[in-house]
């Protein structure tokens, strides 16, 4: 039996504060924007205010392409509070095209396509309009 994955999941608000500011600030605009550390000179995932790799603070912020691939996902059928109403889902983590593996929903899917390896596009949704939006995944389709 096929499954349908829809957009417009619950989204918390997040925690916006300076160190995160230009991500938030690309999201805004339908951009993933990542960290890039200026020593080690690699992207690196969560958005913070210093590199996990070399502790660098002299941080760049530089556009990604928004293109990775399912590394991994589970497929989510008990959830209590507002997610209860929205099973099931998918929890995926997607390695981009730049390194980092994000975790996220993977959205706008089915269960016949949905596979390790798959071909996944950044896409963001707002849960109310006053709030910023939130990173998903959905197929890259032709």
């Amino acid at each position: 039996m096929t499954e349908r994955f829809p957009a417009g999941l619950p989204t918390p608000a997040p925690d916006i504060d300076p160190q995160t500011l230009p991500y938030w600030e690309g999201a805004r605009a339908g951009r993933l924007v990542l960290p890039w550390c200026g020593s080690c000179a690699q992207p690196f995932w969560y958005p913070r205010g210093f590199c996990p790799r070399c502790g660098s603070e002299d941080l760049h912020w530089r556009e990604a392409s928004g293109t990775g691939q399912v590394y991994s996902y589970t497929v989510v059928r008990r959830a209590g509070g507002v997610w209860a109403a929205v099973l099931p889902f998918v929890l995926g983590l997607v390695q981009l095209k730049e390194g980092p593996i994000v975790q996220g929903n993977i959205i706008d899917t089915d269960s016949d396509e949905l596979a390790v390896g798959q071909p996944v596009l950044a896409m963001f949704e707002n849960a109310a309009p006053d709030e910023p939006p939130v990173l998903r995944f959905g197929p890259v389709r032709p």
